[in-house]
């Protein structure tokens, strides 16, 4: 429980750990510990009444946990364009778990799709053979460096299994035979969505993507979900400034302007500028409009 549980618990901001010195330590560091409490979260999540805000609750620790990846999973769940009613492990583990990272196989959401959708076109066979061949090229002997290099094909279900079991415990998402689906039907309204595009005059482009400025995955009550999931909260973005966003961990969620220019920051100097025209669509009438709500909401979130 101290080595595993409490080092979630620290990372999803339930509990405060302290070096001996009781000094509080950096949740995603290495370091000593010797006592622990309950963090201010942890205790709004023990003396929640209802038990739907208890899962609104653990459920924006689990998106801290993992790194913002809630909201990615909502995107290619509720994406009706997308017509993706569920995700397999493999399709998780192959083409889902490389939106957004800091490596040579970081893809968009639209390209995940599109590997998705040509990975469910084979047959039985040919998937078979694709893990089969996966499973004997992906061994550690086959690969140079430390542990984290030379985790194999089981190490690598395995981590992606356990993934499935946390979300599983979210208000969001249910597992069943090891395929993601979304927990709520009202999930999967996409009418603000619309409205984006209706309100912007704009529309779908290809290489763009409509992102939640403050996440979906912060919400703490169904209420907060409704306030989160507005036209107002949503900028259509460049894939590639999205992918920015994406790798650290959904944090620009602070909006302000340059002219009709939107900048996005994390309250310290990671900072996403986006270009009207070219790197976001908006019409930069409705810019008050946005830098108020997006004001409010971050009263609400503090």
């Amino acid at each position: 429980m101290r080595k595993n549980l409490f080092v979630d618990f620290h990372r999803m901001g339930l509990i405060v750990r302290y070096s001996p010195r009781k000094i509080p330590t950096d949740p995603l560091s290495g370091q000593r510990v010797k006592f622990v409490s309950l963090s201010d979260q942890g205790i709004r999540l023990i003396e929640a009444e209802a038990i739907d805000e208890q899962f609104y609750i653990f459920s924006s620790g689990v998106d801290r946990l993992l790194g913002g990846f809630i909201n990615i999973l909502l995107r290619l769940l509720r994406d009706p364009d997308f017509k993706l009613k569920h995700i397999e492990i493999y399709e998780f583990m192959f083409f889902a778990s490389a939106i957004g990272t800091q490596t040579s196989f970081n893809i968009g959401s639209e390209r995940c799709v599109e590997l998705i959708k040509s990975y469910r076109s084979l047959s039985r066979t040919q998937r078979r053979a694709t893990l089969e061949t996966l499973e004997v090229e992906l061994r550690p002997e086959n690969y140079k460096g430390d542990k984290t290099s030379q985790r194999d094909f089981h190490n690598w279900r395995n981590k992606a299994e356990q993934i499935y079991y946390i979300l599983d415990q979210t208000v969001y998402f249910e597992v069943r035979d090891k395929t993601l689906y979304l927990r709520r039907e009202k999930v999967r309204s996409f009418s603000q969505k619309m409205r984006y595009f209706q309100q912007h005059r704009v529309s779908r482009t290809p290489g763009f993507e409509l992102h939640h400025v403050v996440p979906l995955g912060w919400s703490e009550s169904e209420e907060q979900f409704k306030l989160f999931d507005d036209w107002k909260n949503m900028v259509c973005i460049s894939a590639f400034e999205h992918a920015k966003i994406t790798q650290n961990r959904n944090r620009n969620v602070v909006m302000t302007a340059d002219e009709e220019n939107i900048l996005l920051s994390d309250y310290s100097e990671n900072q996403v500028y986006l270009t009207n025209r070219e790197t976001i669509l908006y019409d930069s009438g409705k810019q008050p409009t946005m830098l108020e709500y997006n004001k409010q909401l971050l009263e609400v979130v503090d």
